[in-house]
């Protein structure tokens, strides 16, 4: 995803989620299979010129739970509640449940408007205080309501720009316009302009979600904070006419040869041939027919004509990659569901080819499809599902596990697995740090999701058989600290993908400072 960056203080657990794919740094040099190849940096696009900030003026820096960039709805009801349109991901969706939606919860944040060059003194923030709606199901997309109504933020200035009804052309041009920090300093988190194209819509897979109707587009400056940012339409005066889209991931500054495709910051395309990671591609939601979400009072109202999907089954914890048959992932874990509904009853159960990505919604898919009482889901941190094991099948493929509550086919859950055999492209590596007083400290590698965890072992040198990975063990964060008596030294490690696939052993010599 095109990942926010986390709020100071707003949530230690949801950056460490958001940022996983960037916290590891490239290995050192060694013995590898493939060499890392550095991708090409992303820099922001240019600052929105202060003459087109009236026109604008809706796009808010979106402190919700991540830094990321929302726009003001036009409900065409001033006495209505403001609400502005961003991503799930940006407001907690990302620890939340794939196929989960929330619904009307109260919620925190700010949203500053005005955030131009040239205009941080006289910017307007407002709060946070409702999550209407929430999914990264099938679509990546939240409504936020803000204190104030509508009317009271057009008379500050600000102007709410309406949802496009029906999707634009294939080809058609568009402006981006957000709010992007990555590498930025703060008083360079402005509103920034990029002139994009559309291409096709796709189907997308990103970690273990899946999303409908995605805009491939050549939006510049795709960066941390530009999640949520809107596609606009514009008028003959240069001021946006329609939100047509929102950018929600985008491959830029990953590279296909290191690995990792269809993981988080390496999204794929769903094609007749599996899934397709293209690099240099930004994404963005489709948003079409949204502005049916509204009642006559300016409310927000799901129902007849509003497109956004809602789950009515959804899994607390499942999917991910394994091998297949019977063999457990890297962190020991079989493959399993363990599903809840948002009322108790019965699910049925299937397994099917990722395909399209519409398996889950047909009928037929649950054909002589194994059936369980499913409880009534409970708090977040409680954990009260109905197990389901899944048969994998050792094929390299993705499929997902189907879980319909009674006959709501639309509402049905799509947990993803991943079936890979394929050992990591690298081998393992580590760095090897003299801290004075003859101590070093050996601290390995990670690159997710290719190497996702290490094993090692060591002994005095010459004593110690690398390719026996017998007396290996498991790497738990502490990295090894080696005293001058156990210097010089033998260190044997191997990585592990998210699989549970092994690579190779690597041999390093510690010599004695």
């Amino acid at each position: 995803m095109a990942t926010p960056r986390p709020v100071r203080a707003a949530a230690g657990c949801l950056a460490l989620l958001l940022l996983v794919a960037g916290c590891t740094g490239s290995p050192a040099p060694g013995p590898t299979t493939a060499s890392v190849t550095t991708p090409t940096p992303v820099t922001a696009a240019d600052p929105l010129p202060l003459s087109q900030l009236a026109a604008f003026s809706g796009v808010a820096s979106l402190n919700a739970g991540s830094n990321c960039t929302g726009t003001l709805i036009d409900t065409g009801v001033r006495t209505g509640p403001a609400y502005v349109l961003t991503n799930g991901h940006c407001v907690g969706d990302v620890g939340r449940s794939p196929q989960a939606t929330t619904l009307g919860i109260d919620w925190f944040g700010t949203a500053e408007f005005l955030a131009a060059q040239g205009n941080q003194d006289a910017t307007v923030s407002v709060d946070v205080v409702g999550l209407e709606y929430s999914t990264m199901r099938h679509t990546d997309a939240a409504i936020v309501r803000l204190e104030p109504t509508l009317g009271a933020l057009e008379d500050l200035g600000i102007k709410p720009v309406r949802i496009i009804d029906a999707e634009p052309a294939e080809g058609a041009a568009v402006v981006n316009v957000g709010v992007p920090v990555q590498d930025l300093d703060h008083d360079q988190w402005v509103l920034r302009r990029g002139d994009c194209t559309l291409g096709a819509q796709h189907t997308l897979i990103e970690s273990l979600w899946l999303w409908f109707g995605a805009w491939s587009n050549d939006c510049p400056g795709i960066i941390q904070g530009s999640s949520g940012s809107p596609l606009f339409t514009v008028g003959a005066d240069g001021a946006p006419t329609a939100i047509v889209a929102m950018i929600n991931t985008t491959t830029g500054g990953s590279t296909a040869a290191n690995g990792g495709a269809c993981a988080i910051n390496h999204p794929c395309e769903v094609t007749a041939d599996g899934a397709t990671m293209v690099e240099h591609t930004s994404y963005a939601q489709s948003v079409a027919g949204i502005g049916k979400c509204f009642d006559a009072t300016g409310v927000f109202a799901l129902g007849a004509g509003c497109p956004l999907p809602t789950s009515s089954v959804w899994a607390e914890s499942g999917g991910g990659s394994f091998r297949g048959g019977d063999q457990p992932n890297s962190a020991g874990g079989l493959p399993a569901a363990s599903l809840v509904g948002r009322a108790a009853g019965t699910v049925r159960t299937a397994l099917a080819p990722l395909g399209d990505g519409t398996a889950c919604q047909q009928s037929a898919t649950y054909t002589g499809a194994a059936s369980a009482a499913l409880p009534k889901a409970g708090e977040d941190w409680e954990q009260v599902g109905v197990s389901v094991p899944v048969d994998l099948p050792e094929e390299e493929g993705r499929y997902v596990l189907c879980a319909v509550a009674g006959t709501d086919y639309a509402g049905a859950a799509s947990v993803q697995f991943d079936v890979d055999r394929t050992p990591p492209l690298f081998a393992a590596n580590a760095d090897v740090e003299d801290v004075g007083g003859g101590t070093v400290i050996v601290r390995p590698h990670l690159i997710p999701p290719e190497i996702t965890t290490v094993r090692f072992t060591w002994g005095a040198k010459g004593t110690v058989d690398c390719s026996d990975t017998s007396a290996y063990q498991d790497f738990f964060i502490v990295p090894l600290t080696l005293e001058s008596s156990d210097l010089p030294a033998t260190y044997c490690i191997y990585g592990l993908d998210a699989a549970g696939n092994a690579g190779a052993p690597t041999t390093i010599e510690v010599p004695r400072p």
